[in-house]
């Protein structure tokens, strides 16, 4: 067991910024935070979805973005984005990462709902009509996910950003483990990623812009700030 707060490691890592923030997730209450904190991001995903103060802008294709096939059936890899949160909820042991973890879903959020807001990104999504020959189940999922997710908010793509956020918290795990958890992570998070292009929910750029956000909050979150709390030091037990 690590016994040294992750606060300590982050000001040995870095300079660090101090901001005094509540770390308020427990191993009691780490589901119920992460519930409440995921309602919170799904709530600024769907209004910058669908609300925004600009029309769309189309982006070119790239060559990249030309050459990926489209294939319905990787719907099922694109979805595994929900599976993936809720493994990282189960395996993680250190509550003072979880927190920054949070944190860090919560940052993405804001930033990309005024992104979406005020800087909306669409893609051709007609240009690829779901084939009649598709299995009604997977037709069904993947029309369903056509209907309630417009494809107004694609740059930079949060479904990158995320599923990214998650594996760089197993960085910070007790030493030992983290290296082979984190390597699992990041090869299912670019399986995801790349099943964005597949299913021709986004550009190839959505993906850079969302991987280099992802390493941009990571470093912010995890690496340059200390965070500070009132709370005992039971919460930050690893």
């Amino acid at each position: 067991m690590n016994s040294e707060p992750q606060s300590q490691q982050t000001a040995q890592f870095a300079p660090a910024l101090r901001w005094t923030l509540p770390l308020f997730v427990t191993r009691e209450n780490r589901f119920v935070a992460g519930v409440v904190v995921f309602a919170i991001a799904a709530f600024l995903y769907i209004t910058s979805n669908w609300i925004h103060f600009y029309p769309p802008l189309v982006l070119p294709m790239t060559p990249l973005d030309s050459a990926v096939p489209f294939v319905p059936e990787t719907i099922w890899l694109y979805v595994g984005e929900y599976f993936l949160f809720l493994t990282v909820f189960i395996i993680a042991r250190n509550m003072e990462n979880l927190n920054r973890y949070l944190y860090s879903i919560l940052a993405v959020h804001i930033i990309t709902a005024v992104i979406f807001w005020m800087w909306p990104t669409t893609y051709p999504r007609e240009l690829f009509p779901l084939p009649s020959n598709l299995d009604p189940f997977t037709f069904s999922v993947f029309d369903g996910i056509r209907k309630t997710d417009t494809p107004a908010s694609c740059c930079p793509s949060l479904h990158v950003t995320c599923v990214y956020l998650s594996s760089f918290l197993f960085l910070d795990e007790k030493k030992g483990k983290k290296r082979i958890t984190f390597w699992i992570y990041f090869v299912w998070a670019t399986v995801i990623s790349a099943s964005t292009l597949t299913t021709k929910q986004h550009y190839f750029v959505d993906i850079v812009m969302g991987l280099g956000l992802a390493l941009g909050i990571y470093y912010l979150v995890h690496r340059r700030i200390v965070f500070t709390t009132r709370i005992g030091s039971k919460l930050l037990q690893s």
